[in-house]
């Protein structure tokens, strides 16, 4: 991909995500992730899911719109992004592939932990360690995040989610919030997810393309393996069991986290990811 290619992507992503933090996911992100403090820290305007407890009535009333308390322990969460970079990521049947789906996703998700003053730190995988960024703060690095997102080039085309978790849990000692952004086509990976559930907060962002869940109506189609390069021939009833197949394993993964103590957010490349997002947090502030 050309410099320029790269930075029109960025900015793009950087345009779209904006209001989308502004407006709707940052107020949600303080009330979602983080605990009330013990030292109060600063006072910052109400934005849109915000908890209303942390109202700030006295001075609400003397500036005339509302105001949150903030607090110091508020302020100090670090975030992860683990993330397939593996080579079905490249596959796309509509405006984006899974890849770039992703990086949108991982920007808002980004963009609204740093306006509420988290540290955010980036590990790509595939079937072994390919980038790591420890948690920074600012626009400037989740604009970083994004760049690696969109045009790292990993050395491995396979996957292999349980290799990243471990080496997640090497490397990130102090509990933090990990989102883990797959298409999830890897081996058993429920061993390392029940430890990293026991270490940190974990939310997997299950990422999917239409077709993989509902093939073409054919005859017969021809299926490339992006990971091995392996081409299938199917029958008409071949990619019946395969789709029911694809079924049953989105079954299998809600079991495996809801063992883990894990959340899982399905996300689809052909519809808007926000409302899931939302359901997300609105999940999570239910259960505070």
């Amino acid at each position: 991909m050309l410099a320029s290619e790269l930075m029109e992507k960025v900015r793009r992503i950087e345009i779209r995500t904006r209001r989308i933090v502004q407006n709707r996911t940052a107020g949600a992100w303080q009330a979602s992730f983080k605990g009330r403090g013990i030292e109060f820290a600063e006072i910052r305007e109400y934005q849109e899911g915000d908890e209303l407890r942390s109202i700030d009535w006295n001075v609400s009333a003397r500036l005339g719109s509302p105001y949150i308390k903030l607090f110091t322990e508020e302020r100090e969460q670090n975030v992860f992004f683990l993330v397939d970079r593996s080579a079905s990521g490249e596959f796309g049947t509509g405006a984006m592939t899974k890849a770039e789906f992703t990086a949108e996703v991982a920007a808002v998700l980004a963009f609204s932990a740093t306006l509420n003053k988290d540290r955010v730190g980036l590990l790509l995988y595939s079937d072994q360690e390919e980038l790591q960024l420890d948690p920074a703060r600012g626009h400037r690095h989740v604009l970083r995040i994004i760049r690696e997102l969109l045009a790292f080039e990993p050395k491995s085309p396979h996957t292999d989610l349980a290799k990243g978790i471990e080496h997640l849990l090497k490397t990130t000692l102090r509990r933090s919030i990990v989102f883990i952004l797959s298409d999830l086509i890897t081996p058993e990976f429920d061993k390392p997810l029940r430890a990293l559930s026991r270490r940190h907060e974990v939310i997997i962002l299950h990422i999917t393309d239409p077709a993989e869940r509902e093939l073409p109506r054919l005859p017969a189609i021809s299926i490339t393996d992006l990971e091995t390069g392996t081409v299938s021939r199917l029958r008409r009833k071949d990619a019946a069991l395969l789709v029911g197949r694809t079924q049953a394993r989105q079954e299998e993964l809600a079991t495996t986290c809801r063992r883990a103590g894990a959340d899982l957010v399905p996300l689809d490349t052909a519809e808007d990811y926000l409302p899931a997002i939302m359901r997300l947090f609105q999940s999570r502030m239910s259960r505070r």
